[in-house]
């Protein structure tokens, strides 16, 4: 089957190469023992993407969801998904450093979604502080 995405990134490398990234992909809840409070629990994938800015639609999109920040466009083998409210999913974060800034990247939207792809919109959150993950 033929990979568009594979074919484009190829042509990408040599100008915008991939770049190592953490994702933290929500995974339900734990229940603090001592407090009683939900703790987000995320399951850790590694991979590479490929981050550009945001054109200026998605600049648009991120404008009428009041989106502020420092954003860029990331493009990913696989899926994330942003907030999925009906399900009271959070959205996935990215960690990856670009452009002088390393942390965390908060998906704030899906753009594109393909069979072995997706394009996500991103914004800058803090330093890196990986979730806690349950021992």
């Amino acid at each position: 089957m033929l990979n568009l995405r594979t074919i484009a990134n190829q042509a990408i490398q040599p100008i915008n190469p991939d770049i190592a990234i953490i994702a933290y992909v929500p995974d339900g809840y734990d229940v603090d023992p001592v407090t009683l409070t939900q703790i987000p629990v995320f399951i850790t994938e590694t991979g590479f993407g490929n981050v550009q800015a945001l054109d200026g639609d998605e600049i648009k999109q991120a404008d009428k969801l009041d989106i502020q920040g420092t954003m860029r466009s990331v493009y990913l083998y696989g899926a994330l998904a942003g907030v999925v409210r009906p399900d009271q999913q959070p959205s996935a974060d990215l960690e990856f450093s670009h452009g002088g800034q390393s942390g965390r990247w908060n998906v704030f939207k899906v753009f594109e979604t393909w069979q072995n792809w997706c394009k996500v919109g991103v914004v800058y959150q803090v330093a890196a502080v990986p979730p806690e993950t349950p021992e």
